[in-house]
């Protein structure tokens, strides 16, 4: 397994390096976090990184090795997509209608939850899951917009996630933050103030689609109730997505235009640093993964209570970030 997650690491490395010569930039606007032109395509290293650990790993044989081989395929898929959008900017229609047949197609192949602590019925349990994928590679993509970010917040849920699953989703789950660590060397703003290159939606969406199809994966076949931790494995991504989408709803906004209203970008309108804002969702994705293994020990009344405990911090937390930035004078919904 050292070696296949030694692999990972440098296939990751390498191939985001190669395409950051490529030069595919991205050019700043109005809602950018970024004042020049940044290569951007990196996260071709993550899906790479994942796929050549996943090939150099002694593959588990059966469904579970096929359940694998499903994860990467959706992955791929949906790292083209991002490719394509990258390049050629698609059409919001019809990327939206890719995601839901490919967030579909992977809870088939996966197995939809149909345990909640109660059974549910198979097709309500496919709904919900194939809601959960869909939900989880939007909010990624979302939410790549900060150097680090991405990595600060899916590497400490990959890990916590390898931590209580076994098999084929501790293996995969490990590949992919080793994958996410290589493109860290390029992307997080560590040694410099910047990073050097960005995931692109090929990034976001690849990656995105690996951990929601492990983390459906390890909730569709853990004990009872595990469903209700999966969330709080990337609780600060989901918690900013959908409070301030909350927030601009109220106040009469479009829901899927750009914008900087975001708490990680209201914290960079504040003067916080690219670095700084990074290591706050990776102390905050440490903390949930913390809670959602404490939680794993558990019997169900204990995995739903944390997660509501989580929910509540997450809440709080996110509230704080607006009333500061708006005694600081921002406009917390534009």
């Amino acid at each position: 397994m050292i070696s296949a997650l030694s692999l990972a690491f440098i296939a990751s490395v390498l191939i985001a390096g190669l395409v950051r010569h490529a030069r595919i930039l991205d050019l700043p606007n109005a809602r950018s976090s970024h004042s020049v032109p940044t290569p951007r395509g990196g996260g071709l290293g993550i899906l790479a990184g994942f796929a050549i650990g996943l090939a150099a790993v002694e593959m588990p044989s059966g469904e579970a090795g096929n359940t694998l081989l499903a994860i990467l395929a959706a992955a791929s898929i949906g790292g083209l997509i991002g490719l394509l959008d990258d390049l050629f900017t698609l059409s919001e229609k019809s990327r939206f209608l890719a995601m839901c047949l490919l967030s579909l197609a992977l809870s088939v192949c996966v197995g939809p939850v149909t345990d909640l602590g109660y059974v549910i019925p198979w097709g309500v349990g496919l709904v919900g899951s194939a809601l959960w994928v869909f939900t989880t590679v939007n909010t990624v993509n979302f939410m790549d917009g900060s150097d680090g970010l991405m990595v600060a917040c899916l590497g400490p849920a990959s890990l916590a996630l390898a931590i209580m699953g076994e098999g084929g989703v501790e293996a995969g789950s490990y590949l992919l933050a080793a994958a996410l660590a290589g493109f860290a060397v390029w992307n997080a703003p560590l040694v410099r103030d910047r990073g050097r290159l960005f995931a692109g939606d090929v990034g976001s969406l690849a990656a995105a689609m690996v951990f929601a199809g492990l983390a459906l994966w390890w909730a569709s076949t853990a004990g009872s109730g595990s469903v209700w931790l999966a969330p709080l494995l990337i609780m600060p991504l989901l918690a900013d997505v959908l409070l301030t989408m909350a927030a601009r709803f109220r106040a009469g906004r479009r829901l899927f235009t750009a914008h900087r209203a975001h708490a990680y970008q209201l914290l960079l309108r504040m003067g916080h640093s690219h670095r700084a804002v990074a290591c706050y969702w990776g102390v905050m994705s440490l903390a949930f993964g913390t809670m959602a293994l404490a939680g794993n020990l558990g019997p169900l009344w204990v995995k739903v209570s944390v997660f509501v405990l989580g929910v509540v911090i997450a809440v709080i937390l996110h509230r704080l970030v607006r009333k500061k930035a708006r005694a600081a004078g921002l406009d917390v919904t534009e």
